[in-house]
């Protein structure tokens, strides 16, 4: 896909700026009127026949879901081929065709996951079995006649090594009951995801599409959508992408590839990383630089088979593959020069990423909870100590520094760095930071401002009104919790409805313009300027972003 030829949509935004708010701007983008915000979608003339979408014919072949509860859900839909045998670490290829109705109501299977870690919290995230055959998706849609209803795609998180679009948490009912078609994918992670080989590339079977599995699942889960969501009652063209964490930072990634262009019309990354300049294939990497391929190289030695061919490895078990793979740093994209083009954050730089409304936003302690002289040692591994130095009068003391400015690199400041930068190249964005504090958790303070406690992950149960008890949130949420957790969704979905979150009845919720951020948190839901972002920028300007 590319951008817009011209005499299109964004020659007409330039010649109508002086007449429209940016709000319009981001409703004409979407195909809305910016009217139309906060109000529930209206039912076609009761002159025209009643029409059902239990059942709906997609390109592959017709699906039948089940109703109730005012839903009508879709599990298990295949999106794409098995990437299995010989396509195990090739794009994904097409989903089959289909004679038979498939009845979609049991969930496929979720992606092969890094091993479970003892204590982990996230108990509901293994609910379905495990396996290479894991490119499905679900679809949620209400349960009445609408059509032409905004598209939101889910792409779970979990540092690209373990996740599932079929969570409970991540549930897409009661967002899909304010007037939305939720559509939730897995795609594949860890070495099956994310992966190259010197062979691999030498073959070059996908035309320059190496390592970047997982993101190319994400893209042909979004022409899948494209492809058939007008069967379900969507809009193909009033796409919101939507992720946490992995999710969004592919949000990010996705916004910044040539090869999603187009396939989405707005996105919102909650937690999203990835500030950290990215691994090349050997056909892109400089002379002093590793090309990734050597990832597939070290993965046949750990399986103590150096010599080992493509097709070897292809045999191996999958059990096997995950034994030999190195979890002990989190996964970057790799640049292909084809779905990944560049570093991301010289893209939004040089203004080259989508030009779409983003709404963009962290927890207020992410990674705070662990001790500080362990975070000063995850610093360590990305900046010198002249830097954390330097930064030691934004947090008032060295303690206060250590507990705080990890999780300010990884999220607070790259979200910061982003959100100017996609501002400054004309698009519209909205910043948020959520600061509803998890079960036990006690208030801080840092400069006189509260800290809250609200940990990574913390609002998905907030985004999706699913209070499991797996982010630190209660399971019996009281009355603030759920109105904040009720707000949340109403913003989403008037965002994903027309590019604007606000709405009759929410609390205002400015454009970002460098300074307004949307606070959630337990003392009430409102926009003020933002006091961290002199340290925000002070760091991105140290580390260079």
């Amino acid at each position: 896909m590319t951008d817009n030829p011209p005499g299109t949509i964004r020659e007409e935004e330039t010649a109508l700026s002086t007449m429209l708010s940016r709000c319009a701007l981001a409703a004409l983008a979407c195909g809305a009127l910016v009217a139309g915000c906060g109000q529930q979608p209206q039912s076609e003339s009761t002159a025209q026949p009643p029409q059902s979408f239990a059942q709906v014919a997609t390109v592959q072949g017709e699906v039948r879901g089940t109703a109730g509860d005012g839903l009508v859900q879709f599990k298990g839909i295949p999106y794409a081929a098995p990437p299995v045998g010989d396509l195990r670490w090739r794009a994904p290829q097409p989903a089959l065709p289909r004679e038979a109705v498939l009845v979609a109501d049991q969930y496929g299977n979720r992606c092969i996951q890094r091993p479970r870690t003892e204590g982990f919290a996230m108990t509901d995230a293994f609910t379905q079995p495990e396996s290479e055959d894991c490119l499905y998706l679900n679809v949620y849609r209400p349960d009445n006649e609408d059509a032409q209803l905004p598209v939101m795609v889910w792409i779970p998180g979990g540092g690209l090594t373990a996740g599932s679009g079929s969570r409970p948490v991540n549930h897409g009912g009661n967002l899909a009951r304010l007037g939305v078609v939720v559509v939730a994918i897995n795609y594949r992670l860890g070495s099956f995801g994310f992966f190259a080989h010197p062979e691999l590339s030498a073959q070059d079977p996908d035309g320059g599409r190496l390592f970047n599995y997982g993101l190319m699942d994400q893209i042909a889960a979004l022409e899948w959508v494209r492809d058939n969501i007008g069967a379900f009652g969507g809009d193909p063209e009033n796409v919101t992408i939507f992720g946490e964490s992995a999710g969004g930072y592919s949000v990010y990634a996705l916004a910044a590839s040539p090869a999603a262009r187009g396939l989405f019309a707005k996105g919102i990354s909650q937690s999203g990383y990835g500030r950290r300049g990215q691994p090349r294939v050997a056909s892109l990497a400089d002379g002093g630089e590793a090309p990734i391929e050597e990832k597939g190289a070290k993965l046949a030695e750990r399986l103590g088979t150096p010599e080992a061919s493509l097709d070897e490895l292809r045999a191996q078990p999958a059990k096997k593959i995950v034994e030999a793979t190195d979890f002990s740093t989190f996964i970057a994209l790799a640049t292909d020069g084809v779905v990944v083009v560049d570093d991301l954050w010289p893209v939004y730089d040089r203004g080259d990423a989508a030009r779409v409304p983003l709404m963009i936003g962290a927890t207020d302690s992410e990674f705070a909870m662990g001790p500080s002289e362990g975070q000063r040692a995850q610093l360590l591994r990305f900046m010198s100590e002249d830097v954390i130095d330097a930064m030691t009068p934004f947090y008032g003391n060295e303690t206060q520094r250590d507990t705080y400015m990890y999780s300010d690199y990884v999220f607070h400041a790259q979200n910061r760095g982003v959100a100017v930068a996609h501002e400054k190249a004309g698009n519209v964005v909205y910043a948020y930071r959520f600061a509803m504090p998890g079960v036990d958790v006690e208030r801080r303070e840092l400069n006189g401002e509260t800290i809250y406690g609200a940990y990574h992950a913390g609002d998905l149960p907030y985004v999706f009104g699913n209070f499991t008890g797996d982010h630190f949130d209660p399971t019996e949420p009281d009355e603030t919790q759920r109105a904040v957790s009720d707000q949340m969704m109403r913003y989403w979905t008037n965002f994903a409805r027309c590019g604007d979150p606000n709405g009759e009845g929410l609390p205002q919720w400015p454009l970002a313009e460098y300074e307004n951020t949307m606070y959630f948190a337990p003392d009430g839901v409102q926009s003020r300027k933002d006091t961290w972002l002199a340290r925000l920028d002070a760091l991105n300007e140290l580390v260079g972003l």
